[in-house]
């Protein structure tokens, strides 16, 4: 108290110019800490306004980044502009395809007709799908066969205007590979091998009975030629429904395990029709070689085999989901449960 009344007298005591110069100094030196505590509160609404959008609701924000990341992956699957064009959809595994098809059947009878033989066209064959479907597979499912295609479309895996498109590309594709092979062999090697064409093997027989088991024996070596083609193709194609489209047991190791398979089979029956196991693959050389003894065979028994494989995995190997004659839950399954 005692120093507020020494504080007023002493400011009685001051003259009107010493009060106007205290004012004016006090002024000048509050100015920048009014302009400091001005910008401070112009800050703190801000601050205030995103801590509330921070803290406000702590369930909702940490669900935010789920919802966000899980409609940019929707949208990127399937609302991309790009899978609704024609060009992606038709046009692009059409022409994977052709050139697939003309690749890998150029590869495999270029082995076929080396000095390796069957071990050598089976791998060729073989490595050159399991590399071209690891490429391509997302494209097109790198059928390169009109029995794959066949199979697939009995399994409810494509639709049948696709199907027939694929067919038309891939004998193309085999019969450009029949072109170029003629074009890229020289002329004897092209003739030792009758331009990689298949052909049923044949057997010898004596002479005196030659007359008499030559119909016969044609008719068993069709007959045989037919049931091995079945048999390797219905194998094939059965491993590509299982490892490459079934819902349970599809893998990302398909491409290895159908360029093996079909290795194999080339393998355990190329010394007896050649294995071709893809009429694609036989009409190419076929044209151009010439070749067309028993050329049936190498359309019949892949066909059959085909049809077999897809009906077998339609009906007994696919998972639920795809199979047909399966009851699947419906609406009256749901209620039940809500209720």
């Amino acid at each position: 108290m005692e120093r507020e009344m020494s504080d007023r007298k002493d400011l009685l005591a001051t003259s009107p110019d010493e009060i106007a110069f205290i004012k004016k100094t006090n002024t000048t030196k509050k100015k920048p800490m009014a302009s400091t505590e001005l910008q401070l509160s112009e800050r703190q609404p801000i601050l205030a306004s995103s801590e509330e959008v921070i803290h406000s609701n702590p369930v909702a924000a940490s669900t935010v980044p789920v919802d966000t990341h899980t409609t940019v992956v929707g949208k990127n699957v399937d609302v991309v502009p790009e899978d609704k064009n024609k060009f992606i959809q038709v046009i692009r595994p059409l022409l994977v395809e052709l050139i697939g098809t003309t690749l890998f059947v150029l590869i495999g009878i270029w082995g076929a007709c080396s000095s390796g033989g069957v071990i050598a066209a089976a791998l060729s064959f073989g490595l050159a799908l399991m590399v071209l479907a690891a490429s391509f597979g997302h494209i097109s499912g790198v059928h390169f066969n009109p029995a794959v295609t066949l199979g697939v479309l009995i399994a409810g895996e494509m639709q049948a205007v696709m199907a027939v498109l694929y067919v038309i590309m891939q004998l193309l594709g085999g019969i450009a590979a029949g072109g170029l092979l003629r074009l890229l062999l020289a002329g004897y090697s092209y003739n030792l091998c009758k331009g990689g064409a298949t052909l049923l093997a044949k057997y010898t027989i004596n002479n005196e009975t030659a007359g008499r088991v030559s119909k016969r024996y044609k008719f068993r070596l069709i007959l045989q030629g037919i049931a091995t083609e079945f048999i390797v193709t219905f194998v094939l194609v059965t491993v590509i429904l299982m490892v490459a489209l079934d819902t349970k047991s599809k893998t990302g190791l398909a491409p290895i395990l159908i360029g093996f398979t079909l290795a194999v089979n080339i393998l355990a029956v190329g010394a007896y029709t050649g294995g071709s196991l893809n009429p694609a693959r036989s009409l190419g050389p076929a044209i151009f070689a010439n070749q067309w003894e028993n050329h049936f065979v190498y359309w019949i028994g892949p066909i059959v085999g085909a049809i077999v494989a897809g009906f077998l995995y339609r009906t007994v190997w696919a998972h639920y989901d795809r199979r047909m004659f399966v009851k699947r839950p419906g609406t009256t399954t749901i209620k039940a449960v809500k209720a």
